[in-house]
């Protein structure tokens, strides 16, 4: 496992400049610019809040020292569904690439890294492809939507997330990899450098 000193990630590999989205398009893998300060998004959900109504949560994590502003982990903030409407943001998307991985990533109470699960966007995808009429067939297609996939996965994670029994957190994280077991490694060195280190 990788050192603090010998941390290496694709995570920030091949992006956009900096871009203006809505507030409400911003999604897990971007780089979010606020106050002066950019962040990794990890996850992004949109739970309905008692008393407070539906809310965009983003989880994030700092890119340097400066930029942790004294929070040395990933945190959540939160904006009401309708003020986001109206808001932008700049952030620095993952520009496409054969290379990279979208990685569901599951961590334990403690917050390692417990699992994931992983999608290119190069590889065969039955999900992306029509259904064929015979249930017994399965048809392929280069995957159009690795992210979505992998923000999908982690959202069923979190739905099932009363049957487990300690709480968990979720991320989906974009590695540029050759093989999915150096994606994996890449995923499991960057979960412990936030853990230990608390930003990138």
């Amino acid at each position: 496992m990788a050192t603090c000193t010998e941390f290496t990630s694709t995570v920030l590999d091949s992006r956009t400049a900096p871009m203006t989205v809505s507030r409400l398009a911003v999604m897990p893998g971007d780089v979010f610019h606020d106050g002066g300060v950019r962040y990794l998004v990890l996850n992004t959900r949109y739970p309905d809040v008692p008393h407070c109504g539906l809310r965009q949560s983003l989880t994030v994590a700092a890119l340097s020292h400066a930029d942790t502003r004294g929070i040395l982990k990933p945190w959540t903030m939160g904006l009401s569904v309708d003020y986001a409407r109206t808001k932008d943001a700049t952030v620095e998307a993952p520009e496409p690439d054969a290379r990279r991985w979208w990685v569901a990533t599951v961590l334990d109470d403690r917050d390692r890294f417990d699992g994931a699960n992983g999608y290119r966007e190069s590889d065969d995808c039955e999900r992306c492809a029509d259904a064929p009429l015979d249930p017994a067939r399965r048809n392929y297609v280069t995957c159009k939507s690795a992210r979505a996939h992998a923000w999908n996965q982690v959202g069923e994670w979190q739905d099932a997330r009363h049957r487990l029994e300690a709480p968990r957190d979720y991320y989906v994280l974009p590695v540029i990899a050759d093989t999915w077991e150096d994606a994996r490694e890449q995923v499991r060195a960057l979960c412990e450098r936030l853990r230990t280190v608390g930003h990138l």
